[in-house]
């Protein structure tokens, strides 16, 4: 998640900077970005030059085109050279926060210590905490945890020292992040509101609305769903006040997927359909997309995958309107994702065959879509999809292929998570040409989904080791009875896990190998 709280160098670069800052904290970056392209052709010197290269890679990486914002990063940088200190210090910080978006991470480390070497250089005491904070940002990107709690606190402290406020504030959330990062969650909930307490009964309410935002999604990510949702309702109501439309709807947004996580799922519909209208009332297209994507997601999450689509459609059309690649790529992928979670329901083969193709369809355009923009983790979310619709197809050869990228990208990105749910996919397309190795596979995916935190999936993965060993050995009722969730009276189970061409065909169906059917007539 990008931070709330930012502490930006530049904002006096020149007169287009407020106007650019604007637009990036009301999430507009093709506003944003239109304003510093202007700045970038009517500079007049290095050091304008590199300021506005760095605003266009800071707006290319909230629009999610990360490979954009690491060309006009790295072209900041080199203007730099013959700039001041503080501008040297502002384009590494933003270099090194896109190269940790595209997991460059030595390259990120590279960043931030050219950051940290400017400041020193300057004796300017703000810049060495800003370039602190970003070297705390880095050291948790790369799981270097405990230092990058003690970076962030010494850059907290620095800033406190130098009486500046919104850089103190800005690197207070980064210690709130470190803490979750170290399972520290008091001392997480501790940071987050002495960031707010610095905003608190002053004149800056949008700092303020935002600081309660840090707060918020610190109480989400310990699982204190009411009081996120009670904090965040806050924020929204400080918005109102101001009549500020745009970030009201932002923070709508953010209040509906509080909700959504947290199973308030009646709220989550409410606040979604608020914040849509109000991104609607001011024009603001991108928002729009994006809690069109949102929905969509939610939808496929709680199992209404037609609905899902009905939804996302609307926004792939927007999103082909308006040029908006990165997003086309995250809504093709909802649709796919949505049309595999419908075949479970199908009632024929043909029609399974069609939702199927369906899914690899928009698959294979969203897949070509975020490798375009260096969307790894969408890369990987999409390469998931296509490896579980290719194995339900039958297609263990590709389905594996698909799995295996995925599994690359988890290591390269150091994400067990990805490299567990893939891992488990080619497990399962081993189950007929080399069982043992495929529960041996299992086995590892169940310890990667465990050590990523996520008890519930490597549950589901122990459950697909014990089907793939027990495979061929027992009847097919109790391997059945032993493999397959509760489902419908009126269903019934056909495991077959025959992925020879034109007979039976394998499914990923609640995590583990199965295919539910409808009796015919």
């Amino acid at each position: 998640m990008a931070p709330l709280l930012e502490y930006d160098e530049t904002l006096k670069a020149g007169p287009w900077a407020a106007d650019f800052a604007r637009h990036l904290a009301r999430e507009e970056p093709a506003k944003a970005l239109k304003v510093a392209q202007q700045a970038v052709d009517q500079a007049k010197d290095a050091q304008s030059k590199a300021a506005a290269l760095g605003a266009v890679a800071k707006g290319s990486l909230l629009q999610k085109e990360f490979l954009k914002a690491k060309e006009a990063a790295e072209s900041s940088v080199a203007a730099a050279a013959k700039a001041d200190a503080k501008c040297q210090v502002s384009v590494q910080r933003v270099a090194a926060k896109v190269y940790m978006s595209l997991f460059a991470f030595e390259a990120a480390t590279k960043a931030a210590e050219g950051a940290m070497e400017a400041a020193q250089k300057s004796g300017d005491k703000a810049l060495e905490a800003a370039a602190l904070m970003t070297r705390a940002e880095v050291c948790l990107a790369k799981d270097r945890k405990q230092e990058a709690a003690k970076v962030a606190k010494q850059a907290a402290a620095q800033f406190k020292e130098c009486k500046d406020i919104v850089g103190e504030a800005a690197a207070l959330e980064v210690v709130a992040r470190t803490s979750l990062a170290t399972k520290k969650g008091n001392d997480a909930v501790r940071a987050a509101n002495e960031a707010l307490g610095l905003y608190q009964g002053g004149s800056n309410k949008e700092a303020e609305a935002r600081a309660l935002m840090v707060v918020a999604t610190t109480k989400q990510a310990l699982g204190e769903f009411q009081e996120a949702m009670e904090l965040a309702q806050a924020a929204v109501e400080i918005f109102d006040k101001m009549q500020d439309k745009e970030l009201q709807a932002v923070t709508l947004k953010q209040l509906a997927n509080i909700c959504f996580e947290g199973g308030e799922n009646i709220d989550g519909w409410q606040y979604a359909k608020e914040a849509l209208t109000l991104f609607r009332e001011v024009g603001h297209t991108h928002g729009e997309v994006a809690m069109i994507c949102q929905v969509a997601k939610a939808h496929v999450e709680y199992g209404s995958c037609e609905q899902a689509i009905h939804i996302a459609e609307e926004g792939v059309s927007m999103c082909r309107d308006t040029g908006d690649r990165p997003q086309l790529g995250a809504m093709l992928s909802a649709i796919a994702s949505a049309h595999l979670g419908q075949i479970v329901m199908a009632k024929s083969d043909q029609q399974e065959q069609q939702m199927n193709w369906k899914a690899r369809l928009a698959g294979k355009e969203a897949l070509a879509i975020l490798q375009s923009t260096g969307d790894r983790v969408g890369e990987a979310l999409v390469l998931k999809t296509l490896a579980s619709a290719f194995l339900n197809y039958g297609n263990a050869a590709e389905a594996r292929a698909k799995a295996k990228a995925a599994i690359e990208i988890g290591k390269e990105i150091g994400n067990k998570r990805i490299e567990g749910e893939n891992l488990l996919l080619v497990a399962q397309t081993k189950i007929i040409e080399n069982k043992e190795e495929g529960a041996r596979l299992a086995r590892t995916a169940e310890k990667l989904l465990r050590e990523a935190g996520d008890p519930s999936a490597a549950k589901n993965a122990g459950e697909v080791y014990d089907f793939i060993r027990d495979y061929g050995t027992e009847s097919k009722d109790k391997v059945q009875k032993k493999a397959t969730p509760s489902v419908p009276a009126d269903l019934k189970t056909d495991i077959t896990c025959d992925v020879e061409e034109g007979q039976r065909r394998l499914a990923y169906f609640h995590g583990f190998t199965a295919r539910t059917i409808r009796p015919k007539g």
